[in-house]
């Protein structure tokens, strides 16, 4: 049995869950779950699909090193808005790389951002924490790619579901400024991850964006409008230094990210997420696709 064994880390969320359910699809692989919690009903429905389900946490090394026993890859992806701490999202990654590094993995691949602060000054601490452990894993000398994911449909519901207005309409409170934002659907880019683990010669010590697709914000609206009429939506007129503005934990952080997105539209790009998943859904398919969930999120 050839079968390349894949350590998945976040294995129940939508990243690492999407990126587990496509390897298990392939016979060319074999997934083991990393979840602090084994006995959760997604870790269960990974076993019931072949995975094999070890639980481990980033915060503990000393739980790393098993889980990496005899693996050929790694997927690791880490979670800022956990604790909302920069040093701790660092130390993770650093931790799961020193494993990886001591375990021989040959194929690690990590979620990661580029540098806001470097390339434009702009402080985001959710973005830098993730440049910060790209840098690490480099400094190993990781057999590593960097995946890097737009802005996620699925925000919208969640984190930045759209907002009903008195007049009955519904904002969507992305402060762009009419710009146009690179987004995809974090759980449609498993096959993209997948095609990555394949071609171990084409994507090692590379980065490959993750985009499904490129819009304004008014544009969104407009497709969101079509699929859930007669409900009517539009882009909101917030700057992204007002958003920052708003007082809540992270509005700062985030309006940042929106500044930085606009102000240096992150290199993205829907042709190469295509070439890796030619099936990548654009957020109309997603939206059509995703109906019910949208509507039941709404007030």
């Amino acid at each position: 049995d050839m079968a390349k064994l894949i350590t998945v880390f976040g294995a129940t969320g939508t990243q690492g869950g999407s990126v587990a359910y496509a390897l298990l699809e392939d016979p060319d692989f074999k997934v083991r779950a990393v979840t602090r919690n084994a006995s959760s009903d997604k870790a269960k429905a990974l076993q019931e699909k072949g995975a094999e389900v070890v639980e481990a946490s980033l915060d503990d090394p000393s739980t790393l090193g098993p889980a990496l026993q005899g693996a050929h890859g790694v997927f690791v992806v880490t979670n800022y808005w956990e604790y909302k701490d920069k040093d701790r999202e660092v130390e993770q990654g650093k931790a799961i790389a020193d494993a990886a590094k001591a375990a021989g993995v040959l194929h690690v691949v990590f979620s990661g951002l580029e540098s806001a602060q470097k390339l434009t000054g702009i402080p985001c601490p959710h973005i830098e924490s993730k440049a910060e452990i790209e840098e690490y894993m480099t400094s190993l000398e990781l057999p590593v790619t960097f995946v890097r994911y737009s802005f996620y449909y699925e925000n919208f519901l969640t984190e930045m579901k759209p907002q009903k207005q008195e007049d009955g309409t519904y904002i969507l409170g992305v402060p762009m400024e009419g710009a146009a934002l690179e987004i995809v659907s974090a759980a449609d880019m498993g096959p993209a991850v997948r095609t990555i683990y394949r071609n171990w010669a084409r994507w090692v010590r590379r980065s490959a964006a993750l985009s499904g697709d490129r819009l304004t914000v008014q544009q969104m609206a407009d497709i969101l409008s079509k699929h859930l009429a007669p409900k009517v939506f539009k882009a909101s007129d917030m700057t992204a230094d007002a958003f920052g503005q708003l007082g809540f934990p992270g509005a700062e952080d985030l309006g940042n990210m929106f500044k930085f997105y606009r102000l240096h539209n992150p290199d993205r790009s829907v042709e190469t997420t295509r070439q890796l998943h030619p099936a990548a859904k654009n957020f109309d398919t997603w939206v059509a696709e995703n109906k019910a969930a949208l509507e039941n999120g709404l007030d």
